[in-house]
Parts: structure tokens; C-alpha cells; sequence
């Protein structure tokens, strides 16, 4: 399973089962409308739980596509906690 990683305001969050791809398309089509834009994201450490971060211009923040360093995917979905969509 994948897992990319955002940093925002200085703390790191995660997203499982979306490719960096699918994450920034949602990001440019939020910022598109013009409009601000809550993207729920995995916070925490062993036992996730949702965050939403605010997205709009002006807010910095980076997007990680993490990897191991074998280059195979990491599987965070060990206990089956996460959904159909990864979150």
C-alpha cells in the first residue's frame, strides 16, 4: 500500500492508498474553485486518527511520496483499519 506524507504547519500528517498523483489533482481542483478546501488526512502514530487541513493560496505545505528504501511499498493496512479509499 502507499502512503504519502504532508507536511503542514510544521507537523507531519499521512494519507494510505492514494498515489501522489490522485492527491495533487484534488489539491489543484480544490484550489481551482477559488474557494477554501478541508482535505482529511491521517494524524497520529500507530492508531490514526482524521485531521482536515485547510487548503488554500497562501498556505504552505508539502506533499512526500514515501517510499522504503528496497523501493516497495510501505503496507500500513496491517489490522484492515483503513477503508475502500485508503483513509
Amino acid at each position: 500500500m502507499n502512503r504519502v506524507d504532508i507536511v503542514y504547519g510544521g507537523q507531519q500528517y499521512s494519507l494510505a492508498g492514494r498515489s501522489i498523483d490522485s492527491i495533487q489533482a484534488e489539491i489543484d481542483a480544490a484550489i481551482t474553485t477559488g474557494k477554501p478546501y478541508w482535505l482529511m488526512v491521517n494524524s497520529g502514530g500507530g492508531r490514526f486518527e482524521d485531521a482536515y487541513l485547510l487548503i488554500a493560496p497562501g498556505i504552505p505545505f508539502a506533499v512526500l511520496n514515501v517510499k522504503p528504501e528496497d523501493g516497495a511499498d510501505i503496507d500500513l493496512d496491517v489490522d484492515g483499519v483503513f477503508g475502500q479509499d485508503g483513509l
